[in-house]
């Protein structure tokens, strides 16, 4: 998020941008061995018509152009490249504002570009890591984390993650440990306890890449996040009434995202803890069991297939799930244990 405001008059619960947590306990990659790809990150500074500064993350994806998410400097008067001190000026940019990419374009812009991966190559649970300057750091700060869900969207995949961001974030980088940029840190849904970050996917830059420049930077449409509650995509729709544990609603939802798409194991996940928290635990572990059977990396569906064999007193079943999780995330295991 741009350091300072809610351009687009969106109701602060609907989506709060990008909040900084400690870090999973990960041994890797150390902040020694992110010191070049740093290299490759710059500060967005922009200036708006009452005067009101603001700031955000950007990462060179091509000689001479920086990408960042258009809410970042959309309305505003001005914006540049801050790296070292240095400023550097934009001659032009390239904007999809709906999906909230925008890549500046610069004359002589002396940083090296990142490799660029895409979504398509993730798995759910890989570990993968955010760069970005939180809260107007000086220098990129590393978030570690896990994909958590995958949205196909628009050309390429959405992605969920447990890698968290910040204030000042917008823009940055989520990559993949081999380094490749793999997607561009952009909000977070709301509340704590469901709280998740997204990314849109690093494949949306070389295709906008192939568009025409525009010099202004007067935005043209909102960005999909912002759109009403009920123009949004399911994976959106669905977070408020999970916070909110209106579980009858969660439960329309997740049915019209399973009639919408059959074949989306995280429609199947919501629509099994909808019925979990309802009481409806044989209807539930039918759904959920669905999810796994659709994609076997679905940790969140293992985790309460989990806990509803505890409230069966199912031990064996327990231990069963307890070992798939354990094959795809250690620590959520260990955590397991530990929890109970």
């Amino acid at each position: 998020m741009c350091y300072q405001t809610n351009m687009y008059g969106v109701n602060k619960l609907i989506l709060t941008f990008l909040f900084l947590f400690p870090s999973h306990l990960f041994a890797y990659p150390p902040q020694s061995e992110l010191f070049g790809l740093s290299e490759s990150m710059t500060h967005i500074w922009v200036t708006f018509k009452d005067g009101v500064t603001g700031t955000g993350s950007g990462i060179v994806v091509k000689k001479n152009h920086v990408a960042t998410n258009c809410h970042v400097l959309a309305d505003s008067r001005g914006v540049n490249a801050v790296k070292y001190f240095k400023t550097y000026v934009p001659i032009a940019i390239y904007a999809d504002w709906e999906n909230d990419l925008c890549i500046l374009k610069f004359d002589d812009l002396p940083l090296p570009p990142v490799n660029l991966g895409k979504s398509d190559n993730l798995n759910y649970e890989d570990k993968v890591f955010a760069l970005t300057f939180p809260n107007d750091n000086p220098i990129p700060l590393p978030s570690y984390g896990h994909v958590k869900a995958l949205y196909p969207f628009k050309g390429g995949n959405i992605i969920r993650t447990s890698a968290s961001f910040t204030l000042g974030s917008s823009g940055g980088g989520l990559f993949d440990l081999d380094f490749n940029l793999i997607g561009i840190t952009t909000f977070k849904s709301p509340g704590r306890r469901f709280g998740n970050f997204y990314c849109i996917p690093a494949e949306w830059v070389e295709r906008l890449l192939l568009e025409e420049p525009q010099i202004d930077l007067v935005s043209t449409g909102r960005p999909f996040w912002s759109l009403p509650d009920e123009e949004k995509p399911f994976f959106m729709q669905i977070i408020m009434p999970m916070e909110k544990k209106k579980w009858q609603k969660m439960l329309d939802i997740a049915k019209r995202w399973t009639q919408a798409d059959e074949d989306s194991a995280d429609a199947w996940y919501y629509l099994g803890y909808a019925k979990a928290k309802m009481g409806s635990l044989d209807y539930a572990k039918l759904f959920l069991n669905q999810a796994y059977k659709l994609n076997n990396r679905h940790l969140e569906s293992l985790v309460e297939l989990y806990d509803i064999s505890l409230t069966q007193l199912d031990t064996n079943e327990s231990h069963r799930i307890l070992q798939l999780i354990k094959a795809i995330n250690p620590e959520r295991a260990d955590y397991i244990n530990k929890k109970y």
